[in-house]
């Protein structure tokens, strides 16, 4: 075992404590165990967990390995966890040449621990083991048994530390108390500026309350009315279109029994047959147009009596048809076919697939029936 110790080492085993004093004033103290062996130092302490609610009779089992270094005691402060500053349960110094001297350098004990004013406080219960010091007892050492009664002490420079400990203790309690007894000395003042605080923010809340629901109320009548004006234009439009699309392609509109039904609910009804003969009336004159470009360009490759300006007439005619067919504005109740290109709002949009035009249907809206060129 002590091959594993490169130098003299002193092991302890921090098994618990037991009849401790309590100072907690409210609930169950929550100890831990902080040791040393230099007491000048306080980064040096090692410390236990914290075990919640033990009382007067916590216990930790940790094991701790300090380097020795001719120190003669080793120090240990059994500590309350607080919310403000730890309170100190208990202090000891313990000798250590009572371990170097035990068989086996190994000393089970229980060791007397005392308040910051000097009384006992409790037993604390280590297993101490020295390593690689020299002088300490080779004898092999007994079974373990039950501990033994080690022997501890007070430092004087240990007590003054704890003392410094209990001390910041004690001033974070009073400055606690202070702010409690300001409290009490102005209860009556505080309570009734904490009635008429609630008061007015109550009153505050109120006021916020109708503010919110004026701005509520304003807000969803000019939402309404928003939305009144938005119907009527949007009526207006449709109007417009169903208008300018009959004056352009010379549409006759009929009654119930014929194409167009007029307004029901926002949108049109339109005649399916109506809309398959005019979309037979276009076909014709395409494919006679069509005809009349077919034959004219024979003749010429003939040797006909076709003219060059004859050529350019019919050239500037198909481009005078393609301009007046990519610049057709928008029908909403007309039949398009993949490929046709319509004006609508001041842009170009080209038919995706063949469908009957519907108002609801606009460039901007079907975007499965439309693209933007």
């Amino acid at each position: 075992m002590s091959g594993q110790h490169q130098g003299p080492t002193l092991v302890i085993v921090a098994h618990g404590a037991q009849t401790l004093v309590d100072v907690e004033a409210l609930g169950k103290q929550d100890p831990y165990l902080q040791l040393s062996l230099d007491v000048s130092n306080p980064k040096s302490f090692q410390k236990t967990f914290v075990h919640k609610d033990a009382g007067k009779t916590p216990t930790w089992n940790q094991t701790f390995s300090l380097p020795l270094a001719g120190e003669p005691e080793l120090f240990v402060e059994i500590m309350d966890e607080e919310t403000t500053a730890d309170a100190v349960v208990a202090f000891a110094a313990i000798a250590i040449n009572q371990v170097v001297h035990a068989p086996g350098g190994t000393m089970h004990g229980v060791f007397d621990v005392y308040t910051p004013a000097g009384k006992p406080a409790g037993e604390l219960n280590l297993t101490l083991t020295a390593y690689n010091v020299p002088g300490q007892n080779t004898a092999l050492a007994g079974q373990a048994g039950a501990p033994v009664k080690g022997t501890s002490h007070i430092s004087e420079v240990h007590q003054k530390r704890v003392q410094s400990i209990k001390n910041k203790e004690m001033a974070a309690d009073v400055g606690t108390a202070a702010v409690t007894g300001l409290l009490a000395v102005g209860a009556g003042f505080l309570a009734n500026k904490l009635i008429n605080d609630n008061k007015k923010e109550e009153e505050a809340k109120k006021e916020a309350e109708r503010q919110r629901l004026e701005e509520q109320q304003r807000f969803e009548a000019e939402k309404k009315k928003l939305e009144a004006d938005r119907a009527s234009f949007s009526q207006q439009q449709q109007q417009q279109y169903h208008q300018s699309s009959s004056e352009q392609h010379g549409f006759h509109t009929q009654s119930v029994g014929g194409s167009i039904h007029g307004v029901s609910g926002g949108h049109y009804e339109s005649s399916h047959s109506e809309k398959h003969d005019k979309h037979d009336k276009y076909d014709k004159h395409d494919k006679h147009g069509k005809k009349d470009k077919k034959d004219k360009k024979k003749k010429h490759h003939d040797g006909g009596s076709s003219s060059d300006s004859d050529s350019d007439s019919d050239s500037g005619s198909d481009n005078e048809h393609k301009k007046k067919k990519n610049k057709k504005s928008w029908n909403p109740v007309g039949h398009y076919s993949a490929g046709d290109k319509v004006k609508f709002e001041g842009r170009k949009y080209i038919c995706l697939q063949s469908h009957d035009s519907n108002p609801t249907w606009a460039p901007t809206q079907a975007h499965s029936l439309w693209r933007a060129d």
